[in-house]
């Protein structure tokens, strides 16, 4: 008999979430057990090309575009200044209204100051019109 040598990520994160929560570390666990997860989200249809929707997604703000038809695009929902939740969409920037800083809705990356870094990109899916977010 062979034996299959090959570990899926979530079987790995959910082990290390196992460890971990076994020698006291729930918080670091559970972030690494929510890290393996896809989550439905909602319908295509509720983003229009152009435009971006924030979702909760397993306590995460999850702000999701879709910059041109059919590709859709994930990403931390707040600032990478002073974690505020990003509130509007200018062209094709997200914006922080708290201090003005905006970022690329197909890339992430920053386009206006004072916010320095990227935002986290997270996998965006399509399944018919069910729209899906992994962690």
């Amino acid at each position: 008999m062979v034996a299959n040598n090959h570990l899926s990520r979530r079987a790995l994160l959910g082990g290390v979430a196992a460890v971990m929560a076994g020698i006291g570390l729930a918080g670091p666990a559970e972030s690494a057990l929510a890290a393996a997860k896809t989550y439905t989200v909602g319908k295509t249809t509720e983003i229009p090309v152009g435009s971006a929707k924030m979702y909760q997604v397993a306590g995460v703000p999850v702000i999701v575009t879709q910059p041109k038809k059919g590709v859709f695009k994930a990403f931390n929902g707040y600032c990478t200044h002073q974690r505020v939740q990003l509130d509007s969409i200018n062209g094709s920037n997200l914006i922080c209204s708290q201090h003005g800083s905006s970022f690329n809705t197909t890339t992430g990356k920053v386009t206006g100051g004072p916010a320095r870094s990227s935002l986290a990109n997270y996998k965006a899916s399509v399944s018919g019109t069910t729209l899906k977010i992994s962690l």
